[in-house]
C-alpha cells in the first residue's frame, strides 16, 4: 500500500476531531441541562453548550453563597440555643420561687380581708341595732319630770317627745354619716390593700383596721346591753 501524504490527511483528521469534540460537548451539555439542548437550529445547541462553563461557574458561586448563609444561620441558631440553656435554670428557679411564695401570701391576704369585712359588717349591724333601740326607747319610754307631771298636758308631753326625737335624729344622722365614711374607707382599703405598698405595710394596715372595728363592735355591744339588749 502506498501511504497517504500528510497534507491530504490533515483536513480529514481535523474534521473528525472537530466532530468528536462537538459530540462530547453536546453530551456534557445534555447531561447538565437536558431540556436546553437539541432545540432550534444546528448552531443553537452548540452555542448553548459553549456557554456551559460560565453557567457552571455561576452555579458554583451561588452554591458558595448559599453555603455561607446556611453556615451563618446555623451559628445563629446555636447561639440562641446556648442563650436559652444559660437562662433556663434562672427562669426555672424564679418560677419555683413564685409558685412557693405567691399562693400563701394571697391566701393570707384574702383571709385578712375577709375577716376585716366580716367584722365591719358585724359592727354596722350592731350600730343599726343601737340606733333602733335608741329610737324605740325615745318613742315609747318617754316620761316627763315628776315635778311637772301634774301641770303638763298630753300635748306638752308629745311636743317634748317630738323635740327630743328630733335631737336624737340629728345625732343619729351624724353618727350614720360617720359610719358610712368608715365603711367607705374600709372598702377603699380592701381594694388597695395590695397596691403600691409592701407586704408588711398591707398586713399592718389590716391589723390596725381589725383592732379598730373590734373596738367599735364592743362599744356597740355595751351600749345595747345598757339599753336592755339581751343578744338575741
Amino acid at each position: 500500500m502506498t501511504p497517504v501524504p500528510l497534507p491530504q490527511l490533515q483536513p480529514a483528521l481535523l474534521r473528525i476531531l472537530e466532530n468528536v469534540l462537538k459530540k462530547t460537548l453536546l453530551a456534557v451539555a445534555e447531561y447538565y441541562a437536558p431540556d436546553g439542548v437539541g432545540e432550534g437550529d444546528d448552531d443553537d445547541p452548540l452555542q448553548s453548550a459553549s456557554q456551559l462553563p460560565d453557567r457552571i461557574r455561576h452555579q458554583r458561586a451561588a452554591l458558595t453563597q448559599q453555603h455561607a448563609a446556611l453556615h451563618a444561620h446555623r451559628a445563629h441558631v446555636l447561639q440562641l440555643v446556648e442563650q436559652i440553656n444559660a437562662a433556663q435554670p434562672a427562669l426555672e428557679s424564679q418560677l419555683v420561687t413564685a409558685l412557693e411564695a405567691l399562693p400563701p401570701h394571697l391566701r393570707a391576704t384574702r383571709t385578712a380581708q375577709a375577716d376585716v369585712l366580716a367584722a365591719t359588717v358585724e359592727a354596722a349591724l350592731l350600730k343599726l341595732s343601737l340606733v333602733r333601740a335608741r329610737a324605740h326607747r325615745a318613742l315609747y319610754a318617754f316620761s316627763p319630770p315628776s315635778s311637772h307631771r301634774s301641770a303638763k298636758t298630753v300635748g306638752d308631753a308629745v311636743a317634748a317627745a317630738h323635740g327630743a326625737l328630733r335631737a336624737r335624729k340629728r345625732a343619729q344622722d351624724a353618727e350614720m354619716d360617720a359610719l358610712d365614711g368608715q365603711i367607705a374607707a374600709y372598702e377603699g382599703m380592701l381594694g388597695l390593700v395590695e397596691g403600691g405598698r409592701g407586704r408588711e405595710g398591707a398586713f399592718a394596715q389590716v391589723v390596725t383596721d381589725m383592732a379598730r372595728v373590734k373596738k367599735e363592735t364592743e362599744e356597740c355591744r355595751r351600749e345595747l346591753m345598757r339599753l336592755g339588749w339581751t343578744g338575741d
